[in-house]
């Protein structure tokens, strides 16, 4: 596979204050890649950073979509942690010819992490 190109999207800690993640899903950021044409490599890179409240278990749920910030889910998990965490996930998918939009949602359904930094980072190859 030879890169074509990689964009990447982030709120790196520090650069917002921390907020809680609610039981809605938000979207944190997207990237648009171009030029994605049948039989591209594309690989999505997720990197977030976040915490729980203070007395309990956190839990955070991570979404990649493709289209729209409401489109359909390529990628799904649920995260956990005592203290605090940084979640790294790497989806890859083959590309189709017209595919442009990934978005990075998040919801925590009882509102149990603590978002501190995140990124998007979103990569095309193609077949050597």
């Amino acid at each position: 596979m030879i890169l074509k190109y990689k964009i990447r999207q982030e709120a790196e800690k520090g650069a917002f204050s921390p907020f809680i993640v609610g039981a809605e899903e938000i979207t944190l950021t997207s990237v648009t890649l171009e030029g994605i044409v049948e039989g591209d490599l594309v690989s999505l890179n997720i990197d977030i950073s976040w915490l729980k409240p203070m007395c309990d278990l956190g839990e955070l749920e991570i979404f990649l979509r493709k289209d729209t910030p409401n489109g359909p889910v390529l990628y799904w998990t649920l995260e956990t942690c005592f203290a605090k965490a940084n979640t790294r996930e790497r989806y890859s998918l083959t590309g189709e010819d017209g595919m442009r939009n990934f978005y990075l949602t998040v919801r925590s359904s009882e509102e149990k992490a603590i978002l501190t930094g995140y990124a998007l980072e979103g990569s095309v190859s193609s077949p050597a």
